[in-house]
């Protein structure tokens, strides 16, 4: 517990200090130099005002895919209107790059956890979809959006 706890802390540090050190702007999304990317926004949640994701892939040299480390945090509105943290959760593991029916996707395969599929819908943006890459069609927006370099 006390490990994913503090893995959770590490990689928002990670994130955070990107952001402040490469590209502080007025949303403080950055992402890493090299080949390492990362997206991130508030999805829709059932029982909380969003989630919010951050998505970090490592790319590998050599492979079309590579090492991710993803956190969900929950969040909700206080009284004031502030969003705050409810809870967090990491997941780690491995992704693939492929194309299917001309649609290029990204799948994340946790340890332990099921399989999470992307649709890479523009140079800068991803959106959560389902394993046979259907777009989301209702009024909720699934997208993550890829943390910009100064």
């Amino acid at each position: 517990m006390k490990s994913k706890f503090l893995s959770i802390v590490a990689l928002g540090a990670l994130v955070s200090l990107g952001a402040c050190s490469q590209c502080p702007s007025k949303d403080g999304q950055c992402t890493k130099s090299g080949d390492d990317v990362v997206y991130t926004g508030v999805l829709p949640g059932a029982d909380v005002y969003g989630i919010r994701y951050t998505v970090l892939l490592d790319y590998d040299d050599d492979q079309p895919g590579g090492d991710y480390e993803m956190v969900q945090s929950y969040v909700n509105l206080d009284s004031t209107g502030t969003i705050v943290d409810v809870a967090s959760f990491y997941s780690e593991g491995d992704f693939t790059t492929g194309t299917r029916d001309g649609k290029k996707y990204i799948q994340l395969s946790g340890k332990g956890a099921e399989q999470t599929y992307f649709l890479v819908t523009g140079d800068d943006t991803i959106e959560m979809t389902n394993a046979e890459l259907t777009q989301n069609t209702t009024p909720l927006n699934y997208t993550l959006t890829k943390a910009k370099k100064q």
